[in-house]
């Protein structure tokens, strides 16, 4: 199937929308990444030879007036659907020599992300997990939600904040037992951990790498983590006290003291705090983080870690371009380990694909690819997952694999 039709248009990307399928395009882009629950799309059309009145996608441009706009969206890709949501936008624009329109949107999720997570009730949930109380919530926007991974234990209480966003209230919980919230891309929500599928392919520059750049930033890394929260039941249960009256004589100087000893007990008992120190981080850098819902001890330190882990991940990123969208007949695919040897960026290691934007342009389609370490979002031991493997000598524009060996946990995507 050829890339480009008459010099830059693609039809390897369909847009499945109102009942029409809509397979020329002169510009796209899809986005898909671990660190936004919604993917998102744009895409592009354009004339500049054939006036308006003669176009054929003059249709797409009406829809920007009709109730369709509020019609579901799909996209494929070869194929295969990448993406099931929603038009957020329309363009259509046309001008003396040139005539275009372009539409984006995102995937269902994204309604999360933009609406209350509860407007008459219920506003708490007692004794639920987070993937019951995920499938609640989103039950009323018609998002399937499913796990593929352990969700830990049932939390006793579940408050929804007014006004709080669906996202908001699920990521609160997720934070929690170190969960991914991610789309699944055709129309659901799925709680999971990283790397558990290796994609088909390697990544090598020099090599089938066009394009190899990073960031390493300190900007947002600290030394240490501190989740602080209360619970009803932190250190144990708490002691009850008669309440005073009217009638009530003063405190004597024991009694007193009694008393300030058994807040004192209290306050612990209710206390909840959590600590993860960043070793790589040499100077002094704390933050504090208030817990949002009801905490346990272990929740706390789970979600401190989290926070660590999470922060050192998106402070170094790697970002690396392939021609076209595919790699040994599969998908590039968010959420995916791939083996890197990139010998400008000094990496030789298993990184984790967190993100994925397909692009198709004059220049043709390819596939811009975001990592980062695979430790960054789960919670298995770090060991020496962060550490290159010595690198074989070999030719320099080698499209050669990287030789370091392979986390055999990690199943082969399917070709």
């Amino acid at each position: 199937m050829s890339d480009v039709l008459f010099g830059v248009t693609t039809r390897r990307v369909a847009l499945h929308f109102a009942g029409q399928v809509f397979d020329e395009w002169t510009r796209i882009e899809i986005v898909r990444s671990i660190d936004d629950i919604s993917g998102s799309f744009s895409l592009e059309l354009r004339d500049g030879v054939r006036s308006i009145s003669t176009w054929p996608f003059a249709t797409l441009a009406g829809l920007a007036h009709r109730s369709d706009l509020w019609s579901e969206v799909k996209l494929t890709i070869d194929g295969e659907t990448v993406l099931i949501g929603w038009m957020d936008e329309i363009d259509p624009f046309a001008g003396e020599g040139q005539a275009f329109v372009s539409c984006s949107g995102r995937d269902k999720t994204g309604d999360l992300v933009d609406c209350a997570a509860t407007v008459d009730g219920p506003a708490e949930y007692r004794n639920v997990t987070v993937l019951e109380a995920a499938k609640r919530i989103c039950k009323p926007f018609g998002i399937a939600v499913r796990a593929d991974a352990d969700v830990g234990e049932p939390f006793d209480r579940v408050a929804i904040d007014p006004g709080e966003t669906a996202m908001s209230a699920i990521e609160k919980l997720a934070r929690q037992r170190a969960l991914i919230i991610t789309s699944d891309g055709v129309g659901g929500l799925l709680l999971t951990r990283s790397g558990k599928t290796r994609a088909s392919g390697t990544l090598t520059f020099p090599g089938n790498v066009t394009e190899s750049g990073g960031a390493f930033s300190a900007r947002d890394r600290y030394s240490e983590y501190v989740v602080k929260g209360q619970a009803e039941k932190a250190g144990g249960a708490r002691s009850k006290t008669a309440t005073l009256d009217a009638t009530a004589e003063p405190l004597t100087s024991d009694q007193s003291e009694a008393i300030s000893r058994q807040a004192a007990r209290e306050e612990k008992g209710v206390s909840i705090v959590g600590r993860a120190k960043d070793s790589e981080v040499t100077r002094y850098r704390p933050i504090v983080s208030l817990g949002r819902t009801q905490l346990t001890a272990k929740g706390a330190q789970t979600q401190a870690n989290w926070m660590m882990r999470t922060a050192r991940a998106r402070s170094e990123n790697l970002d690396l371009s392939v021609l076209d969208f595919r790699s040994s007949g599969a998908l590039w695919r968010p959420n995916t380990l791939v083996a890197v040897d990139d010998s400008y960026q000094d990496i030789n290691r298993d990184m984790l694909i967190s993100g994925v934007t397909y692009t198709a342009d004059e220049q043709g389609c390819a596939t811009r690819l975001h990592l980062t370490g695979p430790e960054a979002y789960d919670v298995e031991p770090e060991e020496e997952r962060r550490r290159n493997h010595r690198r074989s000598r070999r030719k320099s524009g080698s499209s050669k694999g990287a030789t370091g060996k392979l986390d055999s946990t990690a199943e082969r995507l399917p070709e």
